[in-house]
C-alpha cells in the first residue's frame, strides 16, 4: 500500500498540472474521464486475451501491464478530483470468476457516469487490483509500469502534446 500511495501522490501532482491546463475548457471533465476509464479497461481486457477462447496467442505481458496502468491512472485521477485519500483498498467482489469480475467492473464504471460517488470509485480500484490478482499479475510489475506511465505523462505535460 505504501508504494501505491507514493504513486498516488505523484499522480496527484500530475493531475493538478493536467487539470489546470484542460479542465476549464472542459465542463464535463469527470464524465469524459469515466469514458476514458471504460475504454482503457476494454483495452486491458483485450490485451489479457482471457476471454478469447478461439486464439492460441499468448498475451504480450508488457502491453497487459501498460493497459492496466492506464486504468489505474484514470481511477487515481478520480480519487484526486473527488479529494479522496488512498488509505486502504475497499473489500472486493467475492467471486473468483474472471469474466464475472470484468462484467462487474464494466457495470460499476458505467454507473459512475450518472452517479459520481466515492464508493464507486473505491470499488473500481479494489476490484481492478483483484482482477489483476486473479490474472496472476505481479504487483511490483504493476507499480513499475505505473511509474513508467507517469514518466510519460509528465513528459507529455512538459511538451505540446
Amino acid at each position: 500500500m505504501e508504494t501505491l500511495n507514493k504513486l498516488y501522490q505523484r499522480n496527484k501532482e500530475l493531475d493538478h498540472i493536467f487539470i489546470s491546463k484542460y479542465q476549464e475548457k472542459e465542463p464535463r471533465y469527470f464524465e469524459k474521464n469515466c469514458i476514458e476509464f471504460l475504454v482503457e479497461f476494454g483495452e486491458f481486457v483485450n490485451e489479457t486475451k482471457c476471454f478469447k477462447y478461439w486464439t492460441i496467442k499468448k498475451p504480450k505481458m508488457e502491453d497487459v501491464y501498460e493497459e492496466l496502468a492506464d486504468c489505474i491512472t484514470m481511477i487515481l485521477t478520480m480519487y484526486y478530483v473527488l479529494d479522496l485519500e488512498l488509505d486502504s483498498l475497499k473489500e472486493h467482489h467475492t467471486s473468483s470468476d474472471v469474466l464475472e469480475i470484468i462484467n462487474y467492473i464494466y457495470s460499476q464504471g458505467t454507473k459512475l457516469m450518472k452517479d459520481i460517488n466515492e464508493d464507486l470509485v473505491k470499488d473500481l480500484l479494489s476490484n481492478l487490483f483483484y482482477l489483476a490478482e486473479l490474472l496472476n499479475l505481479d504487483k511490483e510489475e504493476i507499480y513499475k509500469t505505473l511509474s513508467y506511465k507517469q514518466d510519460k505523462v509528465e513528459e507529455r505535460l512538459n511538451s505540446d502534446y
